[in-house]
């Protein structure tokens, strides 16, 4: 069981480590050894500070499936076999104590390095050294603090801790932390990170905690906090943390980056926004801080292909999906304003039908870059992943026709994902070397736009400016200024960038709840059904739930197991 108190394996161990190359992660961990054998040289502390990276690395790998908690993609499972993302699934089985003990994994190593960097950098002279030993503390710092960060996001007031426990004895005696302490904490942290870490890396040290991701998720955490004492009604501290939010991206703003390809859409059929989300592209400046994996022979490989793909594209099992709220989500390039809604129907022909392709064309770029609908095309490769097959297939939901079509496995939504799906050979389903993407540059002015729009009580120019670059790489014309002017009309404009700039990254779920949306989306009782592209019913989503179904949506059962060994821990009221 991988639990917050089993600590003690931290005493004695090296971390598992692994050697910096031109990949954070590209090396096979090396084999643990004493502590009095450790902690010898500079060359010791950077190989431990990566084993925290690679602790952070299995709290965050699979955020795309929690989309499936939201309204726009469909998840049949998971390959893991690790909890039911889908909406009311996710909040009444309570099955998610994995990523507790993922989060102290990761936060227990960070504390047990930083406690061993001290150590060793009182022996150090050489100025280098000590440099190399700042950073690594702020790198070691910052990944704890996202960690906690998702504790408290999920679980609210957690256990805090900042030194290497002393056994389990310890341990059982921690009591919940209230998440303001926590959260301030957190800042502290990132803000410590933001004034050490270098502003961007090369060579060697591509992907490694920067300032920039300090200041990204500064930002990010103000934000989430303006908008939880927002729905608490706490509008002053509201307000302090949503301007600490803009203060904190406003320093990214400024820095002029540029998106991928410049924000440029490319052509219809093969547009820039797919090949964003590719392993040969995972270094652009648009990423600011990702999960790093190895790739192949490495067993540190993703499973994109395996989650995302088909049965066509390397023996892919399509375990996420979008739905066709998601297809009725992306906008006309002619008028940057949504098409008519599609009816669900077995009819290829009929106008608007989910099933007719000409349903679809003239749409938002990113719209083919991200999903695929019936009569798309994707490249086929082997059952092992390695070789590119002569023919593509098309997608036919159903297999109607007697064509021979992609094999989307068991999904139902009517749909498969285009993004994150790899149409190259040499690299097996499950060794993957694609980095996982948790802040990019337009989430940072996303959230930018939404913390101004709140402490100004509208749009300013330059939130036209940031939201009409992102969608200029879907070939979506400027918004209508006068249309989205007042302060709850161009919040709907973030959401509507957030939603498709942002699908299959695991963040509409955490927007959701922030905005604490559940109730408007699936309200009570009647809740709403998914069907598929032909009108068949999916499942049902809050439908009859009561409050308490709910309120387990926003925030998450703590383990039993946790409570079973430490009566300091109490549970959280809807899980009572």
């Amino acid at each position: 069981m991988n639990r917050l108190y089993n600590v003690c394996v931290l005493l004695g161990l090296m971390l598992v480590s692994v050697a910096c190359t031109e990949n954070l992660l590209d090396q096979i961990p090396t084999t643990q050894l004493s502590a009095e054998l450790f902690w010898k040289t500079t060359a010791d502390a950077t190989a431990a500070v990566n084993g925290v990276y690679e602790a952070n690395r299995t709290t965050f790998d699979r955020d795309y499936y929690f989309d499936g908690a939201g309204e726009f993609v469909n998840t049949r499972g998971t390959s893991n076999n690790q909890g039911t993302f889908n909406p009311s699934g996710l909040g009444s089985n309570g099955n998610f104590g994995f990523l507790w003990g993922d989060c102290y994994r990761a936060i227990n190593r960070a504390n047990y390095v930083l406690g061993n960097i001290g150590t060793l950098r009182s022996t150090l002279k050489e100025p280098a050294d000590l440099a190399l030993m700042d950073r690594l503390v702020a790198e070691t710092r910052f990944l704890r603090a996202i960690n906690y960060f998702r504790l408290i996001d999920l679980w609210g007031d957690v256990p805090y801790f900042t030194k290497k426990l002393d056994g389990n004895a310890e341990a059982y005696g921690l009591a919940r932390t209230p998440r303001a302490v926590v959260k301030d904490s957190i800042l502290a942290d990132l803000s410590f990170a933001a004034t050490i870490l270098p502003e961007v890396y090369a060579g060697d040290n591509l992907g490694r905690a920067s300032r920039l991701a300090a200041l990204a998720f500064s930002g990010k955490v103000n934000l989430f906090w303006a908008s939880w004492m927002k729905n608490e009604g706490n509008s002053a501290e509201a307000q302090k943390h949503f301007a600490a939010a803009a203060a904190d991206f406003k320093k990214i703003v400024d820095k002029n980056i540029p998106l991928f390809r410049n924000g440029e859409p490319g052509p219809s059929d093969n547009p820039n926004y797919w090949h964003l989300f590719q392993y040969f592209n995972e270094y652009d400046p648009e990423i600011i801080f990702s999960v790093q994996f190895g790739g192949p022979l490495l067993s540190q490989g993703e499973e994109l292909s395996r989650d995302f793909g088909n049965r066509n594209t390397g023996f892919g099992q399509c375990w996420v999906a979008p739905t066709f709220r998601l297809a009725n989500r992306y906008q006309l390039v002619s008028t940057g304003d949504f098409a008519p809604p599609l009816v669900l129907s077995r009819a290829t022909t009929l106008l608007n039908s989910a099933t007719n392709p000409k349903s679809y064309e003239g749409r938002d770029y990113r719209m083919r870059a991200t999903m695929v609908w019936d009569g798309q095309k994707m490249v086929q490769l082997s059952t092992d992943g390695l070789t590119v097959l002569p023919d593509s297939l098309p997608f036919r939901f159903g297999n109607r026709d007697g064509v021979t079509a992609l094999n989307y496995d068991g999904q139902t939504s009517g749909y498969m994902f285009r993004k994150w799906v790899r149409q190259t050979g040499g690299i097996g389903r499950s060794d993957g070397p694609q980095d996982i993407y948790l802040m990019r540059l337009p989430d940072v002015w996303l959230m930018y736009a939404e913390a101004v729009n709140e402490v100004n009580g509208g749009p300013t120019p330059e939130l036209f400016t940031l939201l009409n670059r992102i969608r200029r790489r879907g070939n979506l014309p400027a918004l209508n200024t006068a249309k989205f002017s007042t302060q709850a009309e161009f919040f709907k404009a973030i959401e509507q960038e957030r939603i498709i700039e942002l699908v299959g990254e695991g963040q509409r779920f955490f927007d959701i709840r922030r905005w604490k949306k559940a109730e408007e989306i699936w309200p009570a009782p009647s809740g709403q059904v998914l069907f598929d592209t032909q009108g068949t019913r999916i499942r049902d989503e809050f439908v009859n739930a009561d409050l308490r179904a709910y309120q387990r949506y926003y925030i998450f059962q703590i383990p039993p197991a946790e409570i079973e060994v430490n009566a300091k821990i109490t549970q959280n009221a809807p899980w009572l």
